[in-house]
């Protein structure tokens, strides 16, 4: 038998690039933003970049954090506020990229209640219950003083934890009384016709700020330097190509959450961020401040691992 030099190099060359291959252990929640790592890893972008990303799917930030912190995962996906939480307690966690943004002109997040709710209107919503991540996450905040600001009491709104996946089925029961949701959950919500909206109450914090992020510990980012500035560049390619190709990613993404492709085809997707100014973060932790979701007031810089894509203005 004849050993094929061409193809005995392209093998060794293959071993060797899969050798030197860092894995990096990611948390996600399976919504339509997660369209940004998944492409990067249908693409090989990872591999591009010198990593193998060994993505899990979770239901609850609050959970990835914890296991980012315990050290079971390298890197996860969450929403802005338990960040900011987290710093001001002193934990150790950074933004090393964007996710999703918020638009108001684009939006892509809905407060929804059941359509034969007798909830009409933001003051409607007095001693109401709202199902979030966790319990003083952006959208439990945000619609508390959307709620003041519409002749409501937002203090007497109660929130009770769920995860994204759960929240739908939670208000049809009639077991929370609304939540914001986000695709493809609200692109199922409005096919279903079994709920109606309320209104935008992440307008409170700005028309447009970051609204996701993938984070990462001090130490981690100190240590493995090169896998973070790889894993940025990876999902930052991704997150082009998912803004310039919806109907591309629409498959990946019902895979991923467990959902009819043609569903979401009708629905409203997210906006991903490449790159973001400084305003983005800072609004959203000025508001959080503000609003006694945390109790220090700080510059959104040091929050940031030197690798998060910035504007040239940010």
């Amino acid at each position: 038998m004849t050993l094929d030099r061409g193809a005995f190099i392209a093998a060794t060359a293959g071993a060797l690039v899969a050798q030197s291959q860092q894995t990096v252990r990611v948390l996600t929640v399976p919504t339509d933003a997660a369209k940004q790592i998944l492409y990067a890893q249908q693409a090989d972008l990872f591999g591009k970049n010198g990593l193998k990303c060994e993505l899990s799917a979770m239901g609850s930030g609050a959970a990835m954090f914890a296991a980012v912190l315990g050290g079971s995962a390298d890197i996860a996906a969450g929403s802005l506020f338990p960040v900011f939480s987290a710093y001001g307690h002193g934990i150790g966690l950074r933004i090393i990229a964007p996710i999703a943004i918020y638009d108001t002109d684009r939006c892509d997040t809905w407060l929804i209640v059941r359509k034969d709710s007798a909830i009409r209107a933001p003051r409607d919503l007095n001693g109401k219950i709202i199902g979030s991540d966790t319990a003083n996450d952006v959208s439990v905040a945000s619609t508390r003083v959307w709620l003041d600001r519409h002749g409501g009491d937002g203090k007497s709104l109660r929130s009770v934890e769920l995860k994204t996946a759960e929240q739908l089925q939670a208000i049809d029961q009639g077991r929370i009384d609304t939540a914001s949701i986000k695709p493809p959950w609200l692109t199922l919500a409005m096919q279903s016709g079994r709920f109606r909206v309320l209104g935008k109450p992440l307008d409170a914090i700005a028309p447009r700020f970051l609204l996701s992020c993938w984070v990462a510990t001090a130490d981690y980012i100190a240590k493995n330097p090169a896998a973070v500035k790889g894993f940025v560049a990876a999902v930052t390619e991704g997150g082009r190509y998912a803004n310039t190709h919806p109907a591309e990613t629409v498959d990946m993404v019902a895979k991923f959450a467990g959902q009819d492709p043609a569903l979401l085809r009708q629905g409203v997707r997210s906006v991903i961020a490449t790159e973001i100014a400084l305003a983005d973060i800072q609004k959203p932790l000025d508001f959080a401040y503000t609003y006694g979701v945390i109790d220090k007031q700080y510059d959104a810089r040091v929050m940031l691992s030197p690798f998060v894509p910035m504007t040239k203005t940010g």
